[in-house]
């Protein structure tokens, strides 16, 4: 398995590739603080809707939001603030896990179900 960091300019691009590659795919999201001591999970194994993101919202600077769910009345949104790094985990060419960070040190992993047990060394913060 593979990383790579996914440059700034390109998250827009990079989101509407990750959609369309993963729609209805099941995912999970979790969240953990920059010492990976507190593990919380965001969304569980709800079909991704999308990913939208790099982007300045109402004054509240950059954003990535994922959105999940069976139906539009049943989504789920998890919102990332100010994030500064990008990074897909990528198994034969296919992602595997996409992991966000924060400008205030929080991590969000997003993993495709079920979930991936051997996450390459140093992917998360540890």
């Amino acid at each position: 398995m593979r990383t790579r960091e996914i440059p700034y300019e390109r998250w827009s691009y990079f989101f509407d590739d990750f959609t369309r590659l993963h729609q209805g795919e099941h995912v999970n999201v979790e969240t953990m603080d920059d010492e990976a001591s507190n593990l919380e999970a965001r969304l569980h194994d709800l079909p991704l809707v999308g990913i939208v993101g790099a982007a300045v919202r109402a004054g509240s600077g950059h954003w990535i939001e994922v959105i999940a769910g069976d139906s539009p009345d049943a989504e789920t949104k998890h919102c990332v603030a100010r994030p500064s790094r990008v990074v897909v985990a990528e198994e034969h060419g296919q992602a595997v896990a996409l992991q966000i960070e924060s400008a205030d040190g929080l991590v969000t992993m997003l993993r495709f179900e079920p979930p991936r047990e051997a996450m390459p060394q140093g992917f998360t913060l540890e």
